[in-house]
């Protein structure tokens, strides 16, 4: 006997929600691709005598995007998850749930950390290519998050059947 799920509709606030959660959510992929693929590898042509302040200017001017985008993209995942309906829907908005955490957590107690460990120590090539080469995983994590944002917006705005 196969059972399947209730199709439950989901309300204008929760496709509402959604779409906010889409934009927040590829505005962020935006910009950590934009540090991954710009900024980081810009390391290099910084001079040794430059390069904590440099370091230092980019995590003040990152600061105002990652403000407006990162508090919305958390929130309103967290929100997603608790307004979707139930099944494959619900289960897709956890799962990318989880991923946003894993990155925030990695963020907290390994990259912020080490964004000070480049401000303070001497330029070392060994330092930029190590943040270069561990951020892939941020990176990644919001590429998949973007494609999960897209799916949960489609599956839960898309028209259906009467």
């Amino acid at each position: 006997m196969t059972t399947t799920e209730p199709i439950t509709e989901p309300t204008d606030r929760t496709r509402l929600i959604t779409i906010g959660h889409l934009a927040a959510t590829l505005a962020m992929v935006g910009l950590m691709t934009m540090v991954q693929l710009v900024v980081y590898p810009q390391y290099d042509m910084v001079s040794a005598e430059d390069f904590s302040a440099y370091v230092s200017s980019h995590g003040q001017r990152i600061g105002l995007p990652l403000a407006l985008f990162a508090p919305a993209e958390v929130g309103l995942a967290l929100v997603l998850w608790l307004a979707a309906p139930a099944g494959r829907i619900k289960n897709v908005a956890f799962g990318a749930g989880a991923l946003l955490a894993a990155a925030w957590v990695a963020t907290m107690f390994w990259y912020g950390p080490f964004h000070g460990t480049l401000i303070n120590d001497p330029w070392d090539p060994d330092n930029i290519d190590r943040l270069r080469t561990t951020n892939w995983f941020r990176t990644l994590s919001w590429w998949i998050r973007g494609g999960l944002a897209v799916w949960l917006a489609d599956a839960i705005t898309r028209p259906r059947p009467i």
